[in-house]
């Protein structure tokens, strides 16, 4: 891991768990049902010839997301919105390191979903940047989680 590569990320989560006051005005009647801890399974339809993932978010009662998964392996953080009870959208960023710890670029994650009881399904695009900010490619994927 590259330095920095825990630092940086507890920075960003601190920030983004003290300062979203975006979605705090729904903390304070009822948490939306996204809210909690969830073991994911990810999944890429077509022929981008990527393996599924296993990975862990944590949707705040603030609006902030925090998730792993098996292939990026760093700190996603970002945030969500309810669209109503149980519909929702959330975007989150990933750094991308190489395996000897050179910064390769950014992955942007934007899906929307539905929970229904303790999972959810949500699809969504995974948009790749290279270190200078240009497009790398952009890929469709599917989550879906269990509460746990």
């Amino acid at each position: 891991m590259a330095k920095g590569g825990i630092l940086a990320p507890a920075a960003g989560l601190a920030a983004i768990i003290g300062a979203d006051a975006a979605n705090a005005g729904q903390a304070a009647g009822t948490a939306h049902r996204i809210a909690g801890t969830w073991h994911v399974d990810i999944s890429f339809p077509g022929p981008v010839g990527n393996p599924p993932e296993k990975g862990l978010f944590l949707f705040t009662e603030t609006g902030a997301v925090i998730c792993t998964n098996t292939r990026i392996r760093d700190l996603g953080l970002g945030k969500w919105l309810s669209i109503s009870s149980s519909r929702f959208s959330f975007t989150f960023r990933h750094h991308m390191y190489g395996p000897d710890g050179t910064w390769m670029g950014t992955l942007d994650i934007a899906h929307s979903g539905t929970v229904t009881g303790n999972t959810f399904s949500s699809t969504g695009t995974g948009t790749v940047y290279n270190t200078d900010g240009t497009l790398s490619e952009s890929v469709s994927s599917q989550v879906t989680g269990v509460r746990y």
